[in-house]
């Protein structure tokens, strides 16, 4: 059976997956060969197709292939998105606020239209000269597409500049794991800085070495979420960074510390949530880092978010990485790989146990230069 007039006006242009994959058109309207990009979907294909034939009959074929150029300002259509209710809910909203800011100092008084691949490469050149991280760009970079692709949804603009690879992100390098591996901290230097701290920030401490709780999800959580009889916590989607509900075990110990908490509000740390309280737990974490002689600070000391990191190498430690990803809340397992980060120690104690297990009870003379070098891998910087 033949292929219908429709199927033949569409055709399929595979890539190397399926999100570089799509649809284009191929057909003759007021003799004029068309062939354009249509979507991702065949029914995205259908209907551009049904459009460029309604655009035919009425006379406006050229208007819809080749638009007149968008008189709006970026920053004007920007801030209608960022108010919008749908870009309000968005887990990024604050970030893309910051984001924005940064972006209008180049943009801002551009038509969207006149934005091109070269203006967003020297963007990208303009903020590594000044510092900002990798990262902090990406993110900057990540709004912009945003942005352009809602515009081209809008019709003002025919397509999105710096759509897919036409202009590249920065390579991020995760320098937090040689900095937490510097810093040496043993068990017994964690239980210092927990006897160091300030009454009010021992428990919280506690939840984020042990369950790897972000700090937001901590200070926000209420009594409510806590069911001290099971030892259980939940997670609820609103305090998610995931946008996903979770439950957390804690031990009995942490269980009596939680309910040995005096209840003066809904909150269990907080009288009621500000972001002046986030501001008092970090002063007091610094203070406790500086009672305990651990340093802090992101550049090259602890941070409240490295409790995170290690509570994710212990959880790994003692089970699968599947169960750690589920307490840790993460997205996805390769999300928590970011947070493991095996020492040489490790790595030795893996082999050996390998060996012991293929090879059990083998024993064999070792010599001088072995026993030097095992005694060298002992010393290097260690987590634990």
């Amino acid at each position: 059976m033949g292929k219908s007039k429709e199927e033949r006006n569409i055709k399929f242009v595979k890539g190397t997956d399926s999100k570089s994959s799509y649809y284009m058109t191929d057909i003759t309207l007021n003799y004029r060969r068309i062939r354009r990009y249509a979507g991702r979907s065949k029914e995205e294909a259908r209907t551009y197709l049904a459009e460029l034939r309604i655009a035919a009959k009425e006379g406006k074929l050229e208007e819809l292939i080749n638009p007149k150029p968008s008189r709006d300002s970026f920053s004007e259509y920007a801030r209608m998105l960022l108010d919008s209710a749908e870009w309000k809910s968005k887990r990024s909203a604050l970030r893309n606020e910051i984001s924005l800011k940064h972006l209008n100092c180049i943009f801002k008084d551009l038509q969207l239209a006149e934005i091109n691949p070269g203006l967003v490469r020297k963007y990208i050149t303009e903020r590594k000269e000044s510092g900002m991280a990798p990262a902090t760009i990406n993110r900057e970079l990540s709004l912009l597409k945003s942005i352009l692709y809602a515009a081209e949804y809008d019709g003002l603009i025919a397509s999105n500049p710096i759509r897919g690879r036409r202009v590249k992100k920065l390579e991020e390098a995760n320098s937090r794991e040689k900095t937490i591996l510097a810093m040496n901290l043993t068990n017994e230097k964690l239980r210092l800085l927990i006897e160091c701290a300030a009454p009010h920030l021992k428990p919280i401490l506690k939840l984020a070495l042990i369950t790897g709780m972000r700090r937001g999800e901590i200070l926000k959580m209420k009594w409510n979420d806590i069911n001290l009889r099971l030892g259980m916590i939940r997670i609820p989607v609103e305090n998610s960074k995931t946008k996903r509900e979770r439950f957390i075990p804690i031990d009995t110990n942490l269980t009596i510390e939680l309910d040995s908490i005096e209840r003066k509000s809904d909150y269990v740390f907080l009288n009621n949530w500000t972001r002046d309280h986030r501001k008092n737990v970090n002063e007091a974490f610094k203070t406790a880092c500086e009672r305990a002689g651990i340093p802090s600070g992101r550049k090259a000391g602890l941070t409240f978010h490295d409790l995170r990191h290690l509570a994710a190498y212990r959880l790994v430690k003692v089970t699968d990485i599947v169960t750690a990803s589920k307490i840790l809340g993460h997205a996805s397992i390769q999300m928590t790989m970011r947070y493991v980060h095996p020492t040489e120690k490790d790595k030795r104690i893996a082999i050996e146990k390998a060996a012991e297990n293929l090879f059990p009870c083998r024993q064999y003379p070792v010599n001088d230069k072995i026993l030097t070098a095992l005694e060298g891998v002992e010393k290097q910087v260690q987590v634990h």
